[in-house]
């Protein structure tokens, strides 16, 4: 009897021959799919499939010849502002109070040392919305990732690709061009939301953004068959909870190299795309993705109904080796408690032969070494910018991992918080995260130096020697709206970063609209293991929807660019 894994590859071998010879989208069987919550434990859940597959052999040159053009009007189509779906509550530091708050970490000394700078180039910005799509939209959500040889920037609503000199290799391309001949509303919507990832452990590409321009919500999958993010495709369409609005796509890769293998997800759903329904965790069974199984079933587990804790992260793990064995995913999130603030995790444990009898369990709050904090409503620009968005209820994207030798698991989460007179800065928490059971934090502090400057929207992660790189917008009311990064190695004193270095500044600031980022992305190559990639939003002319991205690289000298194994021993240790 096969088992499990080689059931998956006999049938992506047979996918191969049957998409290559037909061509056309497969509607899986709903019979295989639930529609209802059941109850699991202390939660409710769902075992649902995709309602649309593909597997094409047509490369992103030969999809874009089917996307629609772009009709010049004289009178272009009026900029968006995605509207603000996050304040489900009301944070605990809403009150006067706050203004009066001073971090108790904040106002520790930097280090004498500066991480090293290295590329700085533009991301995807409004201007190629409104080049390439014929309209603005703000926020942008700023996502992207690093490969074995090229660098990818996805934003709202489209997406461009580099070399690791910086150049661009290809782009800007409208965000849904990965389903061009899909059919279906992946195809046809392009909303946004989205997320990349480079699987470094199967050495593939993972795009992902949500379709949601009208009932049924979908998110959508593209899954790259080799290391070029140019494709062909394995396509995917999945309505995560029938009738609700998938918001706030977040998406990890966890694996133990064995059965619990999957891209792991939260959304904030939205009952009939209006009422706030509850915070899902979501499974995909990666090993049937990657294979090409039409049938790639997916987990649905409730977490809350509350939005309490929001933002709410999975674990990704970004570089080197699988998680050990037998270690089941992980999510987790930073708390604001009017008792007690600390860290909240959860454990998603798979069962892909019977999805059913996957399990999710909350473990308890983590207080313990976890110094209080506060809220800090918005962030300030120069006149005549408008306060822009913090998001200091949400825990940043990504929740990044990483098993070290001799170590274990490790991982690293930031937020926003008040730093002191209500300016924003950075808190960050290291955790070992080895035992789900018992959770501790290994150090943590914040970046809040106490200069009037809000630093926010971050996103950390590791190298392949527990140094940790930070990158960020900066701003203040005599500060355009920059890009900056910093970090810590492993020598530097507890609870403390380094001197800040500058991405590139800002020469302008956005009016009229309050919307920022949403979310950036930090990154490690996978090559030299040491070198972190960012994806960052700033401003370069003062208008209403005039937001750029950028595109930045970073490193510690005490790192050392060692090869990383070649991607085929990975996928075999695998």
């Amino acid at each position: 009897m096969l088992n499990h894994k080689s059931k998956v590859a006999a049938l992506g071998a047979g996918c191969v021959l049957l998409a290559s010879a037909v061509g056309q989208a497969f509607a899986a069987d709903a019979k295989a799919s639930t529609n209802e919550w059941v109850q699991s434990g202390d939660y409710q859940m769902m075992v649902r499939q995709p309602v649309q597959f593909d597997r094409t052999s047509e490369r992103l040159d030969e999809l874009l010849l089917k996307m629609p053009k772009v009709q010049k009007s004289a009178t272009p189509r009026p900029s968006r502002e995605v509207p603000n779906k996050f304040n489900a509550r009301t944070p605990v530091s809403a009150s006067a109070a706050s203004a009066n708050y001073v971090d108790p970490m904040a106002g520790v000394a930097p280090t004498p040392l500066t991480p090293t700078g290295g590329v700085s180039v533009p991301g995807p910005g409004s201007d190629d919305n409104a080049n390439v799509l014929g309209f603005r939209i703000a926020p942008p959500d700023v996502t992207g990732d690093v490969g074995r040889e090229f660098v990818v920037s996805y934003t709202n609503l489209v997406w461009t690709y580099y070399n690791k000199s910086g150049a661009v290799v290809g782009g800007p391309f409208p965000g849904n061009s990965f389903w061009a001949g899909f059919g279906g509303r992946c195809e046809s919507d392009n909303s946004g939301d989205p997320i990349v990832i480079y699987d470094h452990l199967a050495d593939r590409w993972v795009f992902s953004q949500f379709a949601v321009d009208q009932a049924p919500f979908l998110q959508c999958f593209a899954i790259s068959e080799t290391n070029d993010p140019a494709g062909p495709y394995t396509r995917y369409a999945y309505e995560i909870v029938p009738g609700d609005f998938n918001d706030y796509p977040k998406i990890g890769l966890w694996s133990d190299g064995a059965g619990q293998s999957a891209y792991h997800a939260t959304f904030r759903q939205f009952t009939n795309g209006a009422t706030f329904g509850g915070i899902d965790a979501v499974a995909f069974d990666r090993d049937a993705m990657l294979a090409g199984d039409p049938n790639a079933s997916f987990v649905v587990f409730r977490i809350n109904t509350n939005a309490n804790p929001d933002g709410i992260q999975p674990a990704h793990i970004d570089g080197g080796a699988p998680a050990p064995t037998g270690s089941c995913g992980l999510y987790g999130a930073a708390l604001e408690s009017r008792r007690t603030d600390g860290y909240l995790f959860w454990e998603f444990c798979t069962d892909w032969d019977n999805p059913a009898n996957s399990t999710f369990d909350a473990k308890p709050l983590l207080s313990q070494g976890v110094p209080s904090w506060r809220g800090v409503g918005s962030a300030s620009q120069p006149a005549p910018g408008s306060s822009l968005d913090s998001l200091d209820n949400f825990t940043m994207y990504r929740f990044s991992t990483r098993n070290f030798p001799g170590q274990g698991m490790k991982g690293v989460l930031t937020h926003t918080i008040n730093a002191g007179q209500n300016v924003a800065g950075m808190r960050w928490a290291t955790f070992d995260i080895s035992n789900p059971d018992a959770i501790s934090v290994d150090d943590t502090g914040t970046l809040g130096p106490g200069d009037g400057i809000h630093r926010w929207m971050g996103a950390a992660t590791f190298d392949q020697v527990g140094n940790i790189g930070l990158a960020y917008t900066a701003s203040s009311n005599s500060l355009f709206p920059s890009v900056r990064f910093t970090g810590r190695e492993t020598t530097d004193p507890a609870g403390t970063l380094q001197q800040e270095a500058t991405c590139v500044d800002g020469t302008g600031v956005q009016t009229g609209v309050s919307r920022w980022g949403d979310y950036s992305t930090t990154a490690v190559d996978p090559v030299d293991q040491c070198t972190f990639w960012t994806f960052q939003e700033y401003v370069e002319l003062t208008g209403n929807f005039q937001w750029n991205t950028r595109v930045c690289s970073f490193s510690f000298p005490s790192c050392t660019s060692a090869a990383a194994p070649a991607a085929s021993e990975v996928v075999a240790a695998e």
